[in-house]
């Protein structure tokens, strides 16, 4: 236990037992609430832990000040003092010792000459830094994203020296799948493997970490929306996505497809993999007009969490037939899916839509792989676009496009072969009117 003693400020005399965490601020949901201007909403925050103290600026605009000096992330001595706008804090930890100071005796004993080192040696710092200098990554979770059935995806800010803040996205994984060692052993390799990705069409993952009995990913941070949100608001506007519009948001994909199907590892040995869930929802479209695949890997992982038997996990709905039957799958599966997310952009329909939570009747439709012509829902789909729908869509793998970089290829001919054709600056101005005219509708309706 740690005990926070208020020397001055609005709480001067009172004394705060912490056994794990606390957080300091003047908003009325903190853990201690200082009624001060000068702090802020959410100050900072504390852990205690095997009777250690580490305290964490969380982006306040006066700063934390530990025995005088502004800090970002820090450990906590018995006898240290905190200031937090007029607030000086004494921490106690009885059974840990107090900061060292260079005037005690012990102090100079340790700093004196020995008979090596003379004392007027002056001793050259090391030129190198090696072994480990870095301390715990710290992340304040500001907002849930979204949540599913393995965990949740929070906006996040990573703390770093000098005020440094980057926005980044952590997806948690529930405690209860913790506790399977096939999915622990399968998720913790497939993240290592998917750290190495870097592509400009697929989401970076930063860092792997654990937190009390779950696991989190720390990823890259994407202001925008994923597919499923984009083809809803076509809908909630009632307008067709832009063939060029589709086919450009599909080849970017397919590119970073290419890139994760080609990886290597450091000794040149294919690591052959599959993303296994292209569906909408992984997806990302930034307001900047970038294109990102996300979530590679976890769905591999998630295929392990039962032992023993056959366990699907991801998107039936966009599943290929191999996959859908349980049987090995390799690139051209992602072709497949990707092929049905195509189509859904193109038409508006889903083509193998998944009703009354029948999962089962959804994939002996998938294994059947009975694809409509698009055109019957959209005639006017360009032949070429038609074309290369039938061609991802073909029910043996062997009939398919046999890479991502022949698809990349096929989609970019499609949209640049006269010359011009849709930009990234393109699928911004689109994609930023495209909310604009949601927004108005929106609020028309309240």
């Amino acid at each position: 236990m740690a005990i926070l003693s208020f020397l001055t400020g609005p709480l001067a005399g009172y004394e705060f037992e912490m056994l794990e965490m606390a957080t300091i601020g003047r908003d009325s949901s903190n853990d201690i609430v200082l009624p001060d201007s000068t702090v802020s909403l959410v100050h900072c925050k504390l852990f205690y832990q095997n009777n250690r103290v580490f305290i964490t600026d969380l982006g306040s605009t006066n700063g934390t000040y530990v025995n005088g000096k502004r800090i970002i992330n820090t450990e906590l001595l018995d006898g240290d003092t905190v200031l937090i706008g007029d607030s000086k804090i004494r921490i106690g930890l009885p059974e840990r010792p107090r900061r060292t100071s260079l005037l005690d005796k012990t102090a100079i004993e340790v700093i004196q000459p020995t008979a090596v080192q003379q004392a007027d040696t002056v001793v050259e710092p090391e030129e190198e830094l090696t072994g480990n200098i870095f301390g715990t990554v710290t992340y304040f979770l500001k907002r849930k994203i979204a949540s599913g059935g393995m965990g949740a995806v929070y906006e996040a800010e990573q703390f770093g020296a000098e005020g440094f803040i980057k926005k980044v996205a952590i997806k948690t994984i529930l405690p209860k799948y913790a506790q399977k060692s096939t999915f622990v052993s399968s998720f913790i390799g497939e993240a290592k493997l998917v750290a190495n990705l870097v592509h400009q069409n697929i989401v970076q993952i930063h860092h792997l970490g654990r937190h009390g009995d779950g696991y989190y990913i720390a990823m890259e941070y994407i202001d925008g929306i994923n597919l499923t949100e984009f083809i809803s608001m076509h809908r909630r506007i009632k307008r067709k996505v832009p063939p060029e519009i589709a086919t450009f948001i599909v080849a970017r994909v397919a590119r970073g497809l290419e890139y994760a199907h080609n990886k290597r590892d450091e000794s040149g040995k294919p690591l052959n993999l599959v993303h296994r869930d292209v569906c909408p929802n992984n997806i990302m479209i930034s307001k900047e007009g970038e294109v990102k695949l996300t979530d590679f890997g976890v769905a591999k992982a998630a295929q392990f969490m039962e032992e023993h038997r056959n366990f699907l996990i991801g998107s039936v709905e966009y599943m290929s037939p191999e996959q859908a039957s349980c049987e090995p799958v390799d690139a051209r599966s992602d072709i497949f899916s990707l092929g049905l997310v195509y189509y859904e952009l193109l038409t508006g329909i889903r083509v193998f839509q998944c009703y009354d939570g029948d999962i089962d009747a959804t994939l002996e439709r998938v294994k059947k792989c009975i694809i409509p012509d698009p055109r019957q829902y959209r005639p006017d789909i360009p032949k070429g676009m038609v074309d290369i729908l039938i061609t991802c869509l073909q029910r043996l793998p062997d009939d398919r496009y046999q890479s991502a970089g022949e698809l990349g290829y096929a989609l970019e001919y499609q949209i640049y072969s006269k010359g011009y054709g849709p930009t990234i600056v393109t699928m911004a101005q689109y994609l930023n009117q495209l909310l604009k005219e949601v927004e108005n509708i929106n609020s028309q309706q309240i």
